[in-house]
């Protein structure tokens, strides 16, 4: 599904794993999204988290629902120096309107660079 969403072909994500609770994203780290120090830029890692969540939704609504993000709040870390980086995005919540959860991008062995919180409104 990501392969075909214009918005998301520069970031260049993969699907590693999806529930109707869960999902991570991989992040290649490439020249494009480096920042001076070889650290993955803010943008990249907020998107990452952004993606993940929203991919976790259509998962427990299905393909054909939709919800677009109504907040979005990070902190960052630890700088973001890995060849990929994985974010895995959980809801917490999910009411008939409003869906609620948290991302955390890392480098898949246990060290977090940012975490996220988000809150999304579920179109109708």
């Amino acid at each position: 599904m990501i392969d075909g969403e214009k918005f998301l072909s520069p970031w260049k994500f993969r699907v590693r794993t999806v529930t109707d609770t869960l999902c991570t994203v991989a992040l290649p780290n490439r020249p494009a999204l480096e920042r001076p120090g070889g650290i993955v830029n803010g943008p990249a890692l907020v998107a990452a988290a952004d993606v993940a969540m929203w991919l976790a939704i259509k998962a427990r609504l299905g393909i054909a629902h939709d919800a677009l993000t109504s907040d979005l709040n990070t902190v960052f870390l630890a700088p973001a120096k890995a060849k990929t980086v994985y974010c895995t995005a959980r809801i917490l919540k999910a009411g008939k309107r409003r869906f609620f959860g948290t991302a955390e991008c890392h480098d898949g062995k246990g060290r977090v660079f940012s975490h996220h919180t988000l809150t999304y409104l579920r179109v109708t």
